[in-house]
């Protein structure tokens, strides 16, 4: 159906109709802005919320499940109010902006149309106006013609009047006459125009206005229904990052375990002391009879501490001294305790606890200044091979002192599993420990010495308790750590001039681990002396992983060892 036929008479209407729907747009307008500011709002208030329950650097309850598990979750809902900000400024720069500039246009449309409806309206109306004014002017002469007639008539019929004065009343009712058929064909020729102007108006030129009218409104409609889909389109996109975060907070509360709390409060706080003994009864009136009789009363802190109670128990008191509660020593902290390199303040429990902390960390230093080095050695054996690019010199000071600070690192690092060792109570495999020493002195490979270590420890397994054997393999561990050091630190030596020295020769001899198996995706040529040329197909056994170069190292099935581009093979 169609306006220019239906309601070609109701413009004014129409005009009300479309002002209404422009209205309506923007108030959703509105609404999405209010909507984008709320948004904004929740996830700004939801971020700072989640700021604020964030642990603290130095809290230790963040080893609890039940503490990560709410960690999690925030973690999750920081997510949720970033989705919340994408909904926020997906419908500002989309939605809003371009329903923005749709109203713009609806009204610059809709006017232009108006002002042209008003304008051929106007022209109807002069067109009429003209019509009604020839038509009154044919109306006047009419009447003229009709009176100049009827006064001829009398003055023929009067017999009194002379015959000049019939023919003068004669002659105006001719010119009467003549004049009113003038007006009458003007007004015919003008009702003809003003009939087809009016046919012209009604069946065209308004029915195209109107038309268009309908076509701006149904354009309207149907963007507003494009909005409304972007809408819902632009919120369904984060529903699944929104679920996936609420499964993520649902996966987190899995992770709480209460025995893992427990534990980990048994962890924290046992002191590795054993409960105290009996408190003997001291028979007062010995004391009093025979001053040189020992009293057997011991006190339970001297017993937690291992004492004896013979070098107090040698003398007898003079005289009576004001006994004090000792038992309560076990459980109170000491105001004069500081701390000391070995962690010996602390309990036997938290006191290992500290140095397998402290140990670990400098495991991750060394890790770290030899991977550096390495990385400098590799630049190095670069700036050899290719003056053009830099001067291999320049690096001798930075080698010196990585060599200095890795030495250093790996001296504390074999301090501490020295006081972890006393703390056990075992020490340490002297084998073991003076290989490693002869090592860092003499910088040779330490291979051969970890097998009599692990005979050693073989044989005694049977006979110990398993406690025994978590310890020993523990230390056998760090001792193994401190070998591949120092059989790292043997791969690379240096001459007084600090010019690389044969690291060829020492990679192919010093035993390595074989940290997996790779397969050549592309073929590759070897461009100098420490790459390794390789088939495509070809398996290799990698030796060392990539350190940030783009190069691993890598051993054929013929024994050849070289490096490889890593993006040249596939790791399995």
């Amino acid at each position: 159906m169609s306006w220019g036929t239906e309601l070609w008479d109701q413009t004014d209407n129409i005009a009300l109709h479309m002002q209404k729907g422009i209205d309506s747009c923007e108030k959703f307008s509105h609404f999405l802005k209010e909507k984008c500011s709320l948004e904004n709002e929740y996830a700004l208030k939801l971020k700072r919320i989640v700021k604020s329950y964030q642990p603290k650097r130095k809290e230790e309850d963040c080893e609890f499940t039940c503490t990560k598990a709410f960690q999690e979750m925030i973690s999750e809902i920081n997510d949720i109010a970033g989705q919340h900000e994408c909904i926020a400024e997906n419908l500002t720069s989309r939605t809003v902006k371009n329903l923005q500039l749709l109203i713009q246009q609806l009204k610059n449309d809709r006017r232009k149309h108006l002002q042209e409806n008003a304008k051929q309206n106007s022209n109807m109306q002069n067109q009429w106006q003209q019509l009604d004014r020839v038509k009154k002017q044919y109306e006047r002469t009419f009447r003229e013609s009709e009176k100049a007639r009827e006064q001829f008539l009398r003055a023929d019929a009067d017999i009194n009047l002379s015959r000049a004065e019939v023919e003068k009343a004669r002659t105006i009712m001719k010119q009467k006459q003549q004049s009113c058929e003038g007006a009458k064909c003007e007004y015919a020729s003008e009702l003809q125009k003003t009939n087809n102007y009016q046919r012209e108006h009604f069946d065209r030129l308004m029915p195209e206005i109107t038309q268009r009218l309908q076509d701006l409104e149904e354009s309207r409609i149907n963007s507003m229904m494009s909005f409304y889909k972007e809408c819902v389109d632009i919120e369904r996109k984060v529903m699944p990052i929104i679920s996936k975060c609420i499964d993520g907070m649902e996966k987190a509360t899995s992770l709480v375990s209460s025995s893992t709390d427990t534990k980990v409060v048994i962890d924290q706080y046992k002191s590795g002391f054993l409960p105290p003994g009996d408190i003997p009864f001291e028979e007062l009136s010995l004391e009093n009879d025979s001053p040189d009789k020992v009293s057997p009363a011991v006190s339970v802190q001297s017993l937690a501490r291992g004492d004896t109670g013979k070098s107090k128990s040698a003398a007898a008191p003079a005289k009576p001294k004001k006994k004090s509660n000792k038992i309560l020593g076990l459980f109170g902290a000491s105001k004069n305790d500081e701390v000391k390199e070995d962690f010996s303040h602390l309990p036997p429990s938290q006191q290992k606890k500290k140095l397998l902390q402290q140990i670990n960390s400098l495991k991750t230093s060394i890790a770290k200044e030899t991977a550096e080095r390495d990385g400098v050695l590799k630049l190095q054996d670069v700036y050899q091979k290719n003056p053009t690019l830099g001067d291999a010199q320049l690096l001798g000071k930075q080698l010196d002192e990585s060599a200095h600070e890795l030495e250093n690192l790996i001296a504390e690092m074999q301090k501490f599993q020295m006081y972890l060792a006393e703390v056990d109570g075992t020490a340490p495999h002297q084998e073991s420990w003076s290989t490693n020493q002869s090592v860092n002195k003499n910088q040779t490979s330490s291979e051969g010495h970890l097998q009599p270590v692990q005979a050693s420890l073989n044989e005694d397994q049977d006979d110990q308790s398993q406690q025994l054997f978590d310890m020993e393999s523990q230390s056998l561990d760090m001792n193994l750590d401190v070998k591949m050091i120092n059989n790292a630190k043997d791969r690379f030596s240096y001459a007084s001039d600090g010019s690389f020295d044969g690291p060829e020769e020492n990679l192919n001899t010093a035993p390595e681990a074989e940290l997996g198996i790779c397969t050549a995706l592309y073929p590759f040529t070897a461009q100098n002396e420490q790459s390794l040329s390789m088939a495509e197909g070809e398996q290799f056994t990698i030796l060392e992983q990539d350190q940030g170069d783009g190069w691993i190292r890598v051993r054929n099935s013929s024994g050849a060892k070289g490096f490889v581009p890593c993006s040249y093979v596939k790791c399995q």
